[in-house]
């Protein structure tokens, strides 16, 4: 365990190294005061929950005549840019960022090149070789954080890591909602009166079926079940899922609707077999505006503890989240 610990230690140490070189062999982009890198690279759930406060953000940068542009989590990064609420956005694959030198060296040069000279890092919850170190490496001349938790640092990495910031927003030391958290920054960066909410995606989003999608289901109301996760432990079993589309069917009349991502197709082709009610297996089969879509106009969704479930939230939709 220790010998583990070490290796990961000397492994971010490199990493840092190679930031270093990059700051110091990149030249800054032309100076764009009148752009702000916004450092977003969580996961897609975390990215729903802040879409809210990040509206707020960027109304307050666009009020002194700044445009947003995001770096974010290659994820979700097609659909932020799809919402249409940032100036650009700039996709990183986090695994590669954190593992592999060179792409970490090219992607700090396509942001220390956008030439940005605020760089906004709001996250509660720190990680120094991702939002902490792309907040370095952008170049500008403020680079603004949260106090956060930075708990699962080490002593040299937090004193490090502070230094990285040229301002650093207090924040509750209490326990709070990822909501309630997003909300206390906007306040406090801001100096505005922001409350916690979900975004309404209905109004963030054009609602557009795929024309595939539309046709299957031949205008029958429908449900969702989103039968994976990203840990075997958070998962139902199939056989449950399965025997709860038949009582719903038998229940209501709808069609159910098999959605999940394309490491989820084994599973939705299992849950089809096995369950006597119609369900239609579209897992693999969309983005995430088009999965969205399919939340929004659904009569209920049942679920793991998945994105899934504050997506459909942020649409309105009737969620059961199962734990």
């Amino acid at each position: 365990m220790h010998l583990e610990k070490a290796v990961a230690w000397m492994r971010s140490v490199a990493l840092v190294c190679v930031d270093t070189f990059l700051i110091m062999s990149t030249p800054k982009g032309t100076p764009r005061p009148d752009r702000v890198t916004m450092v977003r690279v969580d996961e897609i759930g975390d990215f729903v929950l802040w879409l809210d406060a990040a509206q707020a953000l960027v109304q307050y940068y666009k009020a002194s005549g700044r445009g947003v542009v995001l770096i974010a989590n290659q994820a979700w990064a097609a659909w932020a840019a799809d919402l249409a609420i940032f100036e650009d956005v700039v996709a990183v694959n986090v695994k590669k960022f954190q593992r592999e030198p060179m792409y970490r060296y090219r992607v700090g040069r396509q942001i220390r090149k956008l030439g940005c000279t605020v760089a906004v890092e709001p996250s509660y919850s720190h990680n120094w070789l991702l939002g902490d170190s792309i907040i370095r490496v952008s170049g500008a001349n403020v680079r603004i954080g949260s106090i956060g938790d930075r708990s699962t640092l080490r002593r040299a990495q937090r004193r490090i890591a502070n230094r990285w910031y040229t301002r650093l927003i207090l924040a509750d030391s209490s326990p709070c909602t990822e909501l309630e958290r997003n909300a206390e920054f906007v306040r406090n960066l801001a100096n505005i009166d922001f409350q916690p909410k979900l975004a309404d995606l209905n109004k963030l989003m054009a609602h557009r079926l795929d024309d595939a999608f539309t046709l299957a289901i031949a205008g029958r109301p429908y449900y969702v079940l989103f039968p994976g996760a990203s840990w075997e432990g958070r998962q139902w079993s199939i056989s449950n899922f399965a025997e709860l589309a038949e009582k719903l069917h038998h229940r209501t009349g709808w069609l159910g609707v098999v959605c999940g991502g394309p490491s989820d197709i084994e599973l939705a082709v299992t849950l089809c077999g096995r369950s006597a009610a119609p369900l239609l297996n579209w897992a693999g089969r969309t983005d995430l505006a088009q999965l969205a879509a399919i939340l929004s106009a659904s009569r209920l969704l049942l679920t793991n503890e998945t994105s899934a479930v504050h997506i459909a939230a942020a649409c309105g939709t009737p969620t059961v989240c199962l734990l």
